[in-house]
């Protein structure tokens, strides 16, 4: 009876070691870690196409921005949250691409949304309390855009874009 008993101690023991260890580490948030980690997606974003890759090619700007935001969802798909607002997406496609119209011979315009790596990183802040980075983003010093992450499914993306106020 006292082997069972001793069997079932030990048992237990090593049990709640291994779920406190689980609990502990999960729980914790670094900062700096994090930060690292919500730059690295950051610039991951910035960079996904060379610079001035052409994109999308189209009649108007705005079936040039549907097919450009296309290959900018799929290729960026674990860095972009499906919460981003339609207005997000759009001031994010703003700042990573530029568009050159070409005059055609028959008098109409075609738009060319190429890539652009102008984008960099001002400054990065912390909202401790909602764990999210925003980055100061600044295309060319002339456009600025705040672009916030947050973590989703232990992975870092982008939730929203905005204008600074």
């Amino acid at each position: 009876m006292k082997k069972k008993a001793l069997l079932i101690f030990v048992f237990v023991l090593m049990v709640s070691t291994f779920l406190a260890a689980c609990n502990g580490s999960g729980n914790q948030f670094d900062p700096k870690v994090e930060q690292e980690k919500a730059t690295k997606v950051m610039n991951s974003v910035l960079n996904s196409f060379d610079d001035e890759e052409k994109l999308a090619e189209a009649k108007t700007r705005d079936e040039a921005n549907q097919i450009a935001w296309g290959k900018i969802k799929e290729k960026n798909a674990k860095a972009i949250s499906k919460d981003l607002s339609k207005d997000g997406q759009k001031l994010l496609l703003y700042i990573l691409t530029v568009n050159k119209a070409e005059d055609l011979p028959n008098g109409e315009t075609k738009s060319n949304l190429l890539f652009s790596q102008g984008a960099k990183i001002k400054s990065v802040s912390l909202n401790e309390t909602e764990k999210r980075f925003t980055f100061d983003m600044e295309r060319y010093e002339i456009d600025h855009k705040l672009i916030t992450l947050e973590k989703q499914e232990h992975v870092w993306k982008i939730v929203r874009v905005e204008d600074p106020e």
